[in-house]
């Protein structure tokens, strides 16, 4: 074999190795991420009376759980809580507002407000069969637009998901209850 052709072999051979070792390195990265929260996830859900697989799909959604993350329209950490849903937080379990917003990249607080918010969601739709999915839209698109753009369903048990007009956040609520399930499985919720 020409000394050509052993040097083609040798960078092909490289280049498949790399090609196959970087991204195993960003999945394990991942999946050592994918774990690190849990026992914090499972104590947040608790209390707030959610189911802990909910609570990791939406973090796998929103963040990677990446817990020093900045979305693009200004939401911070794993749960990708917004400023107003902190001030919220704020104003109805303490008092005032969050003087530094760069406390909501503590995955305690960020959690705690993230939580909190979804299961005042999930109360909000407690009577609808599709409460998940309702609750989901509220996160991510804001509760005046699941009400503006009538999502809810006319009956108790009609089906939310076809009435939301955001391709974007059907996606995300199709993600995360399929993650959801991925995490019931794994037993996180035991």
């Amino acid at each position: 074999m020409s000394r050509l052709k052993k040097s083609i072999l040798a960078i092909f051979a490289l280049c498949v190795t790399a090609a196959v070792s970087i991204p195993l390195h960003y999945y394990m990265q991942f999946k050592e991420r994918e774990k690190s929260f849990d026992s914090l996830i499972i104590q947040t859900a608790k209390r707030h009376e959610i189911e802990p697989s909910l609570i990791k799909a939406l973090i796998r959604r929103e963040s990677k759980f990446k817990d020093n993350v900045r979305g693009r329209h200004g939401e911070y950490g794993l749960m990708q809580v917004t400023p107003i849903a902190a001030d919220d937080w704020m104003r109805l379990n303490r008092s005032g507002k969050f003087q530094n917003y760069s406390q909501l990249m503590k995955p305690e607080i960020n959690l705690e407000i993230g939580t909190w918010y979804l299961a005042h969601a999930m109360r909000r739709w407690k009577d609808y069969k599709q409460q998940k999915t309702l609750a989901l839209a509220q996160y991510n698109a804001g509760p005046g637009n699941v009400v503006k753009k009538k999502w809810v369903p006319s009956h108790k048990d009609g089906d939310a998901l076809n009435l939301i007009t955001f391709p974007t956040t059907k996606a995300y609520i199709q993600y995360i209850l399929e993650y959801e399930k991925h995490y019931r499985k794994e037993g996180i919720n035991k």
